[in-house]
């Protein structure tokens, strides 16, 4: 029997066991389903990955990059799968990919800062597509896919709640009404972030199948992550290899890339199951920072997205606990209109949890934390903070709890510099004064907690259509659709030699002529100049007419990166094998096939054409 054949028998035989145990298992696997998509997390947790996710698109967008792709002829174009045929009727020129790069960069930031939250991000979601597209229209797509994913979700969620500037503005709202307390824990802000969790999940799992189901077992028992790793080595201009040669212990490699399917596989399965929730981001961030060591392939936008399985309302509340082991109680006037917004608004960014405000009208608390001691009129005469029997009043008491909201802490030092401290307390026995104008109704007996209302139809309709989406691309193998797509599986198995496409310039007697392709392919990149010249060199059968199209688009290109090819008078396309081993690179090239040739100014590129993906 066929290797691959019996492999993937064995595959299909345990696929069909898991099948039945999970039939035989479906009750509890539909209240572990359930429990997901119920549980409640602090609406912090959200807001961290609001602000580390726009904070990385606005980090990872490159509108140089953007603008010169625009500038290559639109012959070069090959429309990715997908929604790349959205491109044949929107426009591309440098001047809009330039406004729409620096509209994507505003939104971004009005995102992450949480203010116009929703609308923003839905702006960043929409300039995003075409910005991002952009590169992705010449041969080879990128999988940043995720870039776009995530804001949409994020989009559709309440993700300002906190940590923003909209959060601020619902404070005053909501201190007008009697309510200082900032939102809860709740199901609405767990929900995005599961959706986000299943879409990591899909990122991983059909590569991991794909493995398996192309190459079999034989992927990790075998020298394939060996080879895998010289092309990875090969491909580098600088000679690039790690300083640990890890391809020389077969008893590591290959433990190492049964460990890599395990990890794809079982990621989308252990996010289900909050005891083992851990295992899967520890196996996503180990195996990230191995494939970034091994192959210079960081993956850095996804791998920042790991902060969305933390619970950061957990870990601040430690650090709370450890940077101020006494709580600090602000007692301020309840009935004063300026004090609860400033409360209200204090409450949103408080995220260390050191701090107690009390209403100075609520005897009973007042009582519970053993502050009656206190002078009441003196404290309904000026904010307090107190430790134990240490109190700070006015200006004062603002500089004193400070320290326990770190949005405070880069200006920490100027509070005690001199003018500040004299105009502090100045402002502040302004304002104090005026409170009696200012006076504000009693909070309402049930105006205790802040509670959202939980609508969470956008959140599910988004998730859903993402989640539907590139499930379909995902189990039809389509790596090259864009947005939605399925991740790159490197799922064949590979030897020791590769093939690549070597250009090669003669000049009108014939010599050869000294080419730097790294010229153009350090803005182009070296795979996706390669992608795109196999594409190209695939219409000498189905299409010469746009072969000589292409070609002549691809010369030009060439040549406004590089004067000194005007003088080519023709150009040769070879397919080259290479050796892949390091140890014997100096004997590449192996062999060299010419698979085209041609004169680049007897070609004609007076026929427009759209390009079709």
């Amino acid at each position: 029997m066929d290797v691959l054949l019996f492999h993937r028998t064995i595959l299909t035989g345990i696929a069909l066991l898991i099948l039945a145990l999970a039939f035989r298992w479906r009750h509890q696997i539909q209240r572990i389903i359930v429990n997901y998509f119920t549980e409640a997390t602090h609406p912090v947790n959200l807001a961290i990955f609001r602000i580390v996710l726009f904070g990385t698109l606005i980090a990872f967008v490159d509108i140089p990059e953007a603008v010169w792709f625009s500038e290559l002829p639109e012959e070069l174009r090959f429309l990715p799968k997908g929604f790349g045929w959205v491109f044949n009727y929107l426009p591309i020129n440098p001047t809009l990919v330039q406004v729409t790069g620096i509209l994507l960069i505003v939104f971004s930031f009005t995102a992450m800062i949480g203010l116009f939250t929703r609308t923003s991000a839905w702006l960043t979601v929409i300039f995003g597509f075409y910005v991002l597209s952009i590169s992705q229209l010449f041969g080879k797509i990128d999988h940043y896919n995720h870039m776009l994913w995530f804001p949409a979700i994020l989009a559709a969620s309440r993700c300002g709640d906190v940590l923003s500037v909209d959060a601020v503005l619902a404070a005053w709202k909501r201190a007008d009404r009697g309510v200082v307390e900032p939102p809860s824990s709740s199901p609405i802000y767990a929900l995005p972030i599961r959706f986000v969790w299943l879409l990591m999940g899909i990122i991983y799992f059909f590569p991991g199948v794909a493995k398996l189901w192309a190459s079999g077992f034989l992927w990790a028992f075998s020298d394939n992550l060996r080879f895998r790793l010289y092309q990875s080595w090969i491909d580098r201009a600088d000679g690039w290899m790690p300083f640990f040669r890890v391809d020389k212990y077969p008893a590591l490699y290959q433990p190492a890339a049964l460990g890599a399917i395990l990890f794809e596989i079982s990621f989308i399965f252990l996010i289900f199951l909050p005891r083992w929730r851990m295992l899967a981001v520890v196996g996503g961030l180990s195996f990230h920072t191995m494939t970034n060591w091994l192959m210079r392939i960081p993956f850095w936008t996804l791998r920042n997205c790991y902060v969305v399985f933390f619970d950061w309302n957990g870990i601040f509340n430690r650090i709370g606990r450890w940077l101020f082991p006494k709580e600090m109680y602000v007692i301020y006037d309840g009935q004063c209109k300026f004090c609860r917004r400033t409360i209200a608004s204090l409450r949103v960014f408080d995220i260390l949890g050191r701090l107690t405000f009390v209403n100075v009208y609520d005897l009973q608390t007042l009582k519970k934390h053993n502050l009656n001691w206190l002078d009441f009129n003196a404290l309904v005469a000026d904010m307090h903070a107190v430790v134990d029997k240490k109190t700070w009043l006015g200006f004062s008491a603002y500089r004193a709890f400070a320290p326990r909201i770190p949005i405070f802490w880069p200006i920490l030092p100027l509070l005690y510099v001199w003018p500040v401290p004299k105009i502090g307390n100045r402002i502040y026995r302004k304002v104090a004064a005026s409170r009696t104008c200012n006076r504000a109704e009693q909070p309402s007996p049930n105006a205790a907690e802040y509670k959202p209302r939980v609508r969470t139809r956008a959140v599910v309709t988004v998730g859903i259509i993402l989640l539907v989406m590139n499930f379909f691309y995902g189990i039809r193998g389509r790596y090259d659709a864009w947005p939605f797509s399925c991740y790159p599986t490197f799922g064949r198995l590979v030897g020791p030699t590769k093939e690549k496409l070597e250009v090669v310039v003669l000049n009108s007697t014939g010599e050869t002529l000294p080419f730097d392709q790294t010229k153009f392919q350090q803005t182009f990149s070296f795979h996706r100049f390669t992608e795109m010249s196999k594409r190209i060199l695939k219409l000498q059968e189905e299409n010469p007419a746009e072969l000589n199209l292409r070609l002549s688009a691809l010369w030009q290109a060439l040549e406004q990166h590089d004067s000194t090819l005007k003088s080519v008078a023709s150009v040769q396309f070879y397919e080259t094998t290479l050796i892949t081993i390091p140890e014997r690179w100096d004997e590449n090239p192996l062999s060299r096939k010419l698979l085209y040739q041609f004169k680049p100014h007897a070609l004609s590129n007076s026929t427009p054409y759209k390009a079709v993906n």
